[in-house]
């Protein structure tokens, strides 16, 4: 008997998709004054990453935030990337604001062909992103 390989996961598909879950719930601007978002994606990694095995996915990435300025470089990177693949838009010069430019068709599509079961994805920005959270932070909003 053989055990199946682990799927690869990039950082680049994790961030998409919780951007396009998130557009699904009609978030369609992100700030990042300050460093929430990136504890936010933060934590949402390490709910993925204590799921792996189970979901037999290999992960070839890290994300966290950095001790001194908490910002994830490894987000900032995935976003940049994003934004050349059409997947998001900054428009200020500071990286303040980035803005979803995935439709629900797209965001569907992304989520159907992603690595990570679409039910996990939801079930991650439910508890990070959406609504209140278990520290009664409001979380992300939609449409602005």
């Amino acid at each position: 008997m053989t055990t199946q390989e682990a799927t690869l996961v990039t950082a680049t598909e994790f961030v998409t998709d919780i951007l396009c879950e998130l557009a699904l719930h009609d978030v369609k601007k992100l700030r990042l004054v300050d460093t929430m978002q990136d504890r936010r994606f933060e934590k949402a990694y390490e709910m993925l990453r204590e799921q792996r095995s189970r979901l037999n996915i290999a992960l070839d990435f890290s994300l966290a935030t950095n001790p001194y300025h908490g910002d994830s470089s490894t987000l900032r990177e995935a976003i940049y990337g994003l934004r050349e693949q059409g997947v998001v838009s900054i428009n200020n010069p500071s990286f303040k604001t980035v803005e979803v430019q995935v439709d629900r068709d797209d965001a569907d599509y992304f989520l159907t062909k992603s690595s990570i079961p679409r039910h996990v994805v939801t079930q991650i920005v439910n508890c990070v992103f959406i609504g209140e959270g278990m520290d009664g932070q409001q979380r992300v909003t939609s449409a602005n």
